[in-house]
Parts: C-alpha cells; structure tokens; sequence
C-alpha cells in the first residue's frame, strides 16, 4: 500500500511540475513582445518622458508585429529541444512513456462512439424546432440560431459524457483505465501548459497560411476567417451573440475533442499501429471537417492550417498525458485567445477559431 502511495505521489509530481513550468514558459512565449516594448518605455521614462509620452498604442502594436516572427521561431525551437530532452520526439518516444491500449474495444465501436455524439449534437435543432412554445415567441433568425447552437452543444456534451462513461466502465483493469478515458479536474492546468508549449506552432502555422494565401490572391485575406468572430465584432454588445461565442469557446471543444482525439483517433491507432500517423491522419480529418457545411459558415482555406496545427497538438499530447480532460483545455484556449484577440487587439491578429 504504501509503495502505492509513494507511485501515485511520484506520478502526481511528475505530472504537476512540469506543468507549472510550462505555463511560465508559455505566457513568457505570448507576451513576451508586449513585455519587451512595455520594459523600453520604462527605460525611457527614466531618461526622457518626452518620446514615452509619444508613444502610441498603435506604435507598441507595430513593435510587436516586427518581433514576432523572431520571438515565435525562437520559441518553436526552445519547445522543441524540450520536447526531445523530454523524449517524445525520440524514436519509440510514445511507447516509452506508455500508450492508451486502444486494443481493449473494437474499432467500430470507437467509430459508433463518435457517431453517436455528432447525431445527438445534431439532432438538437430538430428536437426543438417541434417545442412549440418556442416557436411561439416569434424569435428572430438570429435568436434560434443562438438556441439551436447552444442546443447543439448540450445534446453532444451529454452524449459524449455519456458515451465517455460507458467506454471507460468497459475498459477498466486493475481499477485503472488503460484506454486513456480518465477526467479530471487536474488535467485543466496541464492542458493549459502544453497549449503554451504549442502556441509557437500553431501562430507559425497561422502565419504561413496567410503568406500562402497571399502569394497566390496577390492580397491579404479578411481579418476575420472565422464566421462566428466576425459577427461577435460587428455587434459585440449583442447578448445572443455571446451565446453562441460561449458555446464555440467550451462547447465546441468538449464535443470535438471526444469525437476525434478520443474516439476517431483511437480508431486510427488501432487501423495503422503507429501514434503519430494517426495523430497526422485525425487532424487532417479534423481540419476538413472546418470546410463542410454552407458557404457562410466555413472557415477559408488558409485557416486550414492552423486548425490543423492544433489537431497535431491535442493528439499529441492525448496520447502524452491520455487524460481527456488536456486537449479539451488546449481547444478551448485556442477558442479563447481568438475570441480576446478578435475584441482587444484587432481583426488581423485572429485568423482562426475553431
């Protein structure tokens, strides 16, 4: 029992730790060109206050646009010598941290998992169209679809809980779950540190899909490329708006997360026997599905990128912690940065949001 202890202590620590470390290191990663221009004023007062009281908003935006390039190439390869030191960009690097053992379930139940919840997501505008005391409040079309999405969410949220308990009830071994099928509240601030440990990637990722859209347009895209941002900055005052930017920011990510990290990707690693191939082939997947649906609701192909640049690091680091609860934090901060960039700073600084 108490060598137990001692295993639980040790793996508590080992898990908690680095995550501190990581999430001083990744808001240093975010902010460090605001903190570099707010440190020159600083000296300036001490000299001059003259040029300091200057100094504009506007010119402390263009100081960091002109670091960040430099801070987020330097950044991507700090993130990666530790990810190496660390042994997960080594050879075998999954299997010697230990994976989730997919083996325990059958593919297609996997895949009956993640139809399930995309259904009863889906079935939720449906489900209330025929609540007639809502169709009786003579609510506009920009109120139902403020209903339907919220709907939406709730019906996947609970059905992903549902399914989610239902699988790790079935895999459960030595009072364990080997199939990676854990929640916690803990897996919230380690979810927080390694989206800090992928920012560096997925703004590199954001950035040449813009220089790619650029090259072959011959003109920047629109500040927003997602619908749902653009609409929060044409009215940000507006109440239903917001519903729907609360449902993007948590609900989106629950459902998603379950469905492709947890349920498509776990197929995947039972089809093609190797982590990262399927982590490559979920995200494509993953980012495609941004694609589908009206013309008015896609995201543009150059936000492809970045969405699929976070698909890569929620699998990853899954399949690292195979705790639920990590990538879904790391997609609801992704979610979140964009919305605060969309209102605070400007609409060239949000290119995506999924």
């Amino acid at each position: 029992m108490d060598q137990t202890h001692r295993q639980i202590g040790l793996r508590t620590r080992t898990t908690l730790w680095p995550a501190l470390l990581v999430v001083l290191f990744g808001i240093g990663v975010i902010v460090s060109p605001t903190i570099a221009g707010t440190d020159l004023m600083t000296l300036a007062q001490v000299v001059d206050t003259e040029p300091v009281q200057e100094k504009r908003v506007s010119d402390v935006v263009e100081t960091m646009k002109e670091w960040k390039l430099l801070t987020l190439g330097v950044s991507m390869i700090l993130v990666i010598m530790l990810l190496f030191a660390g042994g997960l960009l080594k050879p075998g690097g999954f299997a010697k941290a230990g994976l989730r053992d997919v083996s325990l379930l059958p593919s297609v139940v996997w895949i009956f998992s993640a139809l399930v919840v995309m259904l009863a997501a889906s079935s939720a505008p449906t489900l209330i169209a025929k609540v007639a005391w809502i169709q009786q409040q003579g609510y506009t079309d920009l109120q139902m679809r403020a209903i339907n999405t919220v709907g939406f969410y709730l019906f996947g949220m609970v059905a992903g809980i549902g399914m989610l308990f239902v699988l790790k009830r079935s895999t459960m071994a030595e009072k364990e779950c080997k199939a990676g099928l854990g929640l916690s509240i803990l897996d919230f601030p380690v979810g927080l540190g390694c989206f800090m440990l992928a920012y560096p990637f997925i703004e590199l990722m954001s950035m040449l899909g813009v220089f790619m859209y650029e090259q072959t347009q011959g003109m920047p895209p629109e500040g927003m490329a997602h619908p749902t941002l653009k609409m929060l900055t044409d009215e940000p005052s507006n109440g239903w708006i917001w519903a729907i930017i609360c449902g993007a920011v948590i609900g989106a990510p629950f459902i998603e997360e379950l469905v492709y990290r947890v349920f498509v990707q776990g197929a995947m690693i039972k089809w093609v026997k190797s982590p990262w191939l399927a982590i490559i082939i979920t995200s494509l997947i993953f980012a495609g599905m941004h694609r589908v649906g009206a013309a008015d609701e896609v995201v543009p192909w150059h936000a492809l990128l970045p969405i699929f640049a976070v698909g890569v690091s929620c699998g990853i680091a899954y399949e690292r912690t195979r705790r639920v609860g990590v990538p879904i934090m790391m997609h609801i901060c992704f979610n979140a940065l964009n919305v605060i960039l969309a209102l605070v700073v400007s609409a060239d600084a949000s290119q995506t949001g999924v």
